[in-house]
């Protein structure tokens, strides 16, 4: 599934390609308003940035974990005037969450979840000055390390009080049960607002969260039924052609 709609996203992008190559024209019709670029149903791109994450439920808090978010897509555009379109991508996303408080008291903990992500939008173009959208996107997790610390930054069991304000350790070391927990698919929404430069580099502003949980009935989740919900921001350049 996941080649299959990588190979599509790559065809898309190729026509595009093709298609900006046949139409290129001299410059004095370009002075006469022939704008050939506005005018194509497909356009590529490229897109490289970063994430801010954090996950909700997981008893950490504020956007401290980072990681790369980037990939390849295409826009269709769905009318004469060119201002609304649908778009896809193939993405790289790297999610999770880190702590920063570390006492004898509190353990630090680090969650990195890494994403095969489908975004799909509806957008709409104002007069190749900014992109506005918003859609949902399917993610499909290919990596997840988790890593707990004591307060003097020794590996350690993920320690936290249950209900009652008892102790409670939990493995989390790979292979442990606790991994078990956390689904391979997530599905969520996605909005974006990008400025254009020239209207080939786009700089994007970029937010997703979680539809469905991430995680279900985890012993330490501080959420109704021990959800998790991936929570991010992403700061994003893309290349249009």
């Amino acid at each position: 599934m996941r080649i299959s709609l990588f190979i599509f996203l790559l065809c898309i992008s190729s026509m595009a390609f093709c298609q900006q190559s046949a139409n290129n024209t001299p410059i004095t019709e370009a002075k006469q308003g022939n704008d050939k670029f506005s005018k194509r149903i497909f356009r590529g791109m490229v897109i490289a940035g970063f994430n801010a994450t954090q996950v909700d439920g997981d008893r950490l808090a504020g956007y401290y974990n980072f990681g790369f978010n980037g990939g390849v897509g295409a826009f269709i555009m769905l009318e004469k005037k060119r201002k609304v379109s649908l778009s896809a991508e193939l993405l790289f996303s790297m999610k999770g969450a880190k702590s920063t408080i570390t006492t004898s008291k509190v353990d630090s903990r680090t969650i990195a979840l890494d994403y095969a992500e489908i975004p799909l939008m509806l957008n709409f173009h104002d007069k190749q000055v900014a992109i506005f959208g918003a859609g949902f996107s399917v993610g499909g997790l290919v990596r997840n390390v988790q890593k707990a610390y004591d307060g003097f930054g020794n590996s350690a069991n993920l320690t936290y009080k249950d209900a009652n304000g008892n102790n409670q350790t939990i493995d989390i070391s790979p292979g442990s049960a606790y991994y078990s927990f956390y689904r391979k698919y997530e599905l969520g929404v996605v909005a974006h607002a990008t400025f254009l430069i020239k209207k080939v580099i786009g700089v994007q502003a970029r937010f997703n969260y979680s539809i469905t949980p991430i995680a279900h009935n985890l012993p330490d989740g501080n959420l109704r039924n021990g959800n998790q919900w991936n929570n991010v921001l992403s700061l994003r350049l893309m290349y249009i052609f």
